[in-house]
């Protein structure tokens, strides 16, 4: 019976988790639009932010309140990136050919390498401390100062307007538009309440059910709460392929990528040093090799063929099998 319990505790902590991300960056995105914020920036911020925001309240709570919340905060900072990748760039591509522009060369893709590069170094001694955690902190704060100062300067089309989604919803169906100023506050409030909520549940409820399956807490990081919170990403990502919304998928990707380096490992490492095990080190090195594999994969259709198609359906293919095996593997061993 406790191991009912345990899957239906995590499960529902998963849903209430993301229902109140999804329900506070709707809120926000209410009341930024009543204050006059452009959709461009409201996209390239609130949203941007708001996708990775399960697994920043996760790990935030797990370091807290959880003896072991490292382990869990390290396989669920990996777990989560390597499924952005995997599934959210690699589902999308499956669907549709992926095109993009050659922003996201300037931006997203050049501040993401620099990211992810600088953690990798950090952490080859194995442990993530409190002035690297700022250093990483600091550089995603300068991230979006830049973003934000290039979405001012960079000239955006009819075309590019077109793409800009502000209904964020993933499991739940509340769309923005509906939203009037008084019950998007109600929405903020709620949603810091779920948010709040289920991250502690989650952070107290996870050393029992990896006690109970027999499952590493860097494990059950890596898989289930890594691949929980990635979600919204998920969604997100393959929605925006079925609308042919496929010149922000890859910047929307990295983006959130790029969140989770900064805010969910970075946060953490701030409040208590990470460490991490031979294991950990490397699922790092699979996660960039994976990264090259995708950037690989994008230079060589542009030197091909010469035009912004960025991932065919092969190529998508490719990083999906790839993410799927690697998890095939994780789970046996």
């Amino acid at each position: 019976m406790s191991l009912y319990l345990d899957v239906f505790v995590i499960l529902l902590s998963l849903v209430l988790l993301i229902l109140g991300s999804e329900w506070l960056v709707q809120g926000a995105v209410t009341i930024a639009k009543y204050k006059k914020v452009s959709d461009l920036i409201i996209a390239s911020t609130i949203i941007a932010f708001g996708i990775g925001l399960p697994t920043i309240a996760v790990n935030v709570a797990l370091i807290l309140l959880n003896s072991n919340g490292s382990d869990v905060v390290v396989g669920n900072g990996l777990g989560t990136n390597l499924v952005n990748i995997g599934l959210g760039l690699g589902v999308p591509a499956l669907l549709v050919p992926l095109y993009t522009k050659y922003q996201v060369f300037e931006k997203e893709i050049p501040i993401f390498l620099v990211m992810s590069g600088l953690l990798t170094s950090f952490v080859l001694d194995g442990i993530l401390s409190e002035g690297e955690g700022l250093v990483i902190f600091a550089l995603y704060i300068l991230t979006l100062i830049i973003i934000y100062q290039y979405s001012l300067r960079e000239k955006v089309q009819k075309e590019d307007y077109s793409q800009i989604d502000l209904d964020t919803s993933t499991v739940s169906k509340t769309p923005t538009k509906d939203v009037n100023l008084r019950k998007g506050a109600i929405l903020v409030i709620i949603g810091m309440t779920l948010l709040a909520g289920s991250s502690l549940l989650l952070a107290l409820r996870i050393p029992v059910f990896s006690k109970d399956f027999g499952i590493s807490e860097y494990v059950v990081g890596l898989t289930i709460i890594g691949i929980g919170t990635s979600i919204p990403m998920i969604i997100t990502s393959i929605k925006s392929a079925i609308k042919g919304y496929t010149d922000i998928i890859l910047g929307n990707v990295f983006g959130g990528t790029i969140a989770n380096i900064g805010l969910g490992i970075g946060i953490p490492a701030m409040i208590s040093p990470l460490y991490f095990s031979t294991e950990s080190l490397k699922d790092i090195e699979i996660f960039n090799v994976l990264v090259v594999i995708v950037i690989f994969a994008i230079l060589i259709k542009i030197k091909l063929f010469g035009d912004n198609k960025i991932l065919s359906r092969v190529s998508g293919g490719i990083i999906v099998i790839y993410y799927l095996v690697y998890l095939f593997f994780k789970i046996v061993s």
